[in-house]
């Protein structure tokens, strides 16, 4: 099986609530450094970054500062459940090979490394922007927390973003909404519904593997 190279896309989820930030200062450098840092590694191809998580307990400044610097949204009602099953779709979504990393403090989600690598993706296990030989999933709080304090403010290039980030709520079968605030808005008005029964995996008719990844 052909596995991704470095001049392949790379995707990064990056788990925001087990891997918080505390400031919009310091979110806005999140996604333009680990970009950077990948870049001076030599992954070439096309860079995206998700912050995926329960957006409704994060600061909306923070989430505001995030998107800005062009990290896509996307929000689940239940973190371990609600990351696995997006995890498994973005498989299915993506079957061109494709450099993936998760930047999570849950250790639990190292079990889906396997499910990548079996389609072909190559799977980025050390987190690449420390000093430190530490996995990505999980990242100790000590070595997340000091890249943060690391992150200059130089970071952040002036400029137009190519394209808009991506904003998803993993609960609904709505398109992507449209615009930041009006995303917010759609968030505050949500009714907690389990992932695995929430209108929008019920319309992706979830593949069978999804639900036997996870079981909390």
């Amino acid at each position: 099986m052909m596995m991704a190279t470095k001049e392949a896309e790379t995707w990064i989820f990056w788990d925001i609530s087990s891997c918080p930030v505390s400031s919009s200062d310091v979110a806005s450098r999140v996604g333009p450094c680990m970009k950077r840092a990948l870049k001076n590694l030599g992954y070439s191809g096309g860079i995206t970054i998700t912050a995926i998580g329960i957006l409704t307990e994060i600061d909306t400044d923070v989430l505001r500062a995030v998107y800005s610097s062009g990290v896509a949204l996307t929000h689940v009602s239940s973190e371990r459940l609600g990351i696995t099953l997006e995890l498994m779709w973005w498989i299915k979504e993506h079957p061109i090979p494709a450099n993936f990393m998760l930047i999570s403090g849950d250790e639990i989600f190292r079990r889906n490394h396997r499910f990548f690598e079996e389609a072909g993706h190559t799977v980025i296990q050390k987190f690449p922007f420390d000093q430190q030989d530490v996995d990505s999933t999980p990242v100790p709080s000590p070595v997340w927390e000091n890249y943060l304090e690391s992150l200059r403010p130089d970071a952040i290039e002036s400029g137009v973003l190519e394209k808009e980030p991506g904003l998803v709520c993993g609960q609904c079968c709505l398109p992507d909404q449209q615009g930041f605030e009006n995303f917010i808005k759609h968030l505050k008005t949500h009714v907690y519904v389990s992932p695995e029964s929430s209108p929008r995996m019920m319309k992706r008719k979830q593949p069978e593997a999804s639900f036997n990844i996870l079981r909390i």
